[in-house]
């Protein structure tokens, strides 16, 4: 079997889940279908179960554990079967770079989707995860520069719901920065001759006030049969503007060739809902001299910071000190993680071993983790673990 250089973007979601792929060799990007023969693959029994867990938020560790494992096991056979329908029968070996993304990251899903990557043989190097917003930057960014010079809009239809955002960057930091900010929206009445006229009414009032250079709609209730009106308001004021559809699974499918492989965005950050805005870090002594030592950097998504190490507490107090500081103004501020019932005195100065693994749960909330190692066969651990969570 031969290797194939495929990337892949998977909108990973209950109803109506997609999958792109781009092949370098031929630089094209395809949506797929998700079906194997007759059938489509579907997602809604994995999000019932992840449901499920959620709302089991106070149940046994053990039997939360237990239950994620068994789901990653069988949404694992289920994105086989998806990666099956683009001929991926070894994804360990054909692919060189894959995003799923959903609509927004849950610690559940993030679980999920790294225990499917585990499965199927892919590291952290290519195998990532991102929201649905971070999907569209992603898109936009990977279209001629000129579609976003300026602010971009995006109406999405559901239904007959509208919803408006955009993206909107800064070229006055370096690097310069875009954040995804939500707008108003509305709920079309009556029947379709209306719509037209109120679909209008959003327009004026969401595009209005800012310079867009383009303006991006999604989702089957748009159709240019009713919308002629909205439609020449949309391009108002020399804007551009595109229907797109599958557009989270192609903006997965840019993130999947940007983060594995071509890694053209570095002068430009999305500041998402996910970004870790804090760096943390402590003061250690290394080989005789104190110094600061950054344990996790701002600047990433939250589920991808994660750090564990080792260190020999000392002092007189059964605690750990962490310097945090933030993205933007440096300023440090000191964090206290107590470590009660810890007997300092038990031991020799020196032959403190902590065991430390720290990991976000959200992009607010870092949790920390601590064990007695022990130290040897002369002070053997313990067996106490303390947790703790850094606000940043």
């Amino acid at each position: 079997m031969s290797a194939r250089n495929l990337i892949v973007g998977i909108d990973f979601n209950r109803s109506q889940p997609q999958i792109c792929y781009y092949e370098k060799e031929n630089e094209n990007t395809v949506i797929a279908p998700m079906k194997v023969g007759n059938d489509q693959v579907s997602f809604e029994d994995i999000f019932d179960e992840l449901d499920q867990l959620e709302s089991e938020a106070d149940a046994e560790a053990a039997k939360k554990k237990e239950k994620m494992n068994r789901l990653i096991g069988n949404a694992s056979e289920t994105f086989r079967r998806a990666l099956a329908t683009l001929g991926l029968d070894d994804p360990e070996r054909q692919i060189s770079g894959i995003v799923i993304t959903v609509p927004k990251l849950r610690t559940e899903e993030v679980e999920l989707i790294r225990g499917i990557y585990r499965s199927l043989g892919l590291d952290k190097i290519r195998a990532h995860l991102q929201d649905y917003k971070e999907s569209f930057y992603y898109h936009t960014l990977y279209r001629d520069k000129d579609i976003w010079n300026r602010d971009v809009g995006f109406f999405r239809f559901q239904g007959r719901k509208i919803t408006f955002s955009y993206l909107e960057g800064n070229s006055k930091t370096r690097p310069m920065t875009f954040r995804y900010v939500d707008g108003a929206g509305l709920e079309l009445e009556g029947e379709k001759e209306t719509w037209d006229e109120q679909f209008c009414t959003l327009i004026e009032s969401s595009l209005g006030r800012s310079v867009f250079s383009s303006v991006i709609v999604t989702g089957d209730t748009y159709d240019q049969s009713w919308a002629k009106r909205s439609t020449a308001q949309l391009l108002k004021n020399g804007r551009r503007a595109f229907i797109q559809d599958n557009l989270y699974a192609k903006g997965a499918c840019c993130a999947a060739r940007e983060k594995a492989v071509e890694k053209k965005l570095g002068n430009y950050l999305y500041l998402g809902e996910d970004l870790v805005c804090t760096n943390i870090g402590m003061e250690m002594i290394i080989q005789g001299k104190e110094t600061y030592y950054p344990l996790l950097p701002a600047g990433v998504n939250w589920y991808e910071a994660h750090k564990t190490f080792e260190c020999i507490l000392t002092g007189d107090r059964p605690e750990l000190k962490f310097l945090l500081s933030g993205l933007r103004d440096k300023k440090q501020r000191l964090s206290v993680i107590p470590l009660p019932g810890l007997d300092l005195k038990s031991r020799p100065e020196g032959t403190m071993r902590l065991g430390i693994r720290l990991a976000y749960k959200n992009a607010g909330c870092c949790v920390v983790d601590v064990e007695d190692l022990g130290f040897g066969e002369l002070y053997p651990s313990t067996g106490e673990k303390w947790r703790g969570e850094l606000s940043c």
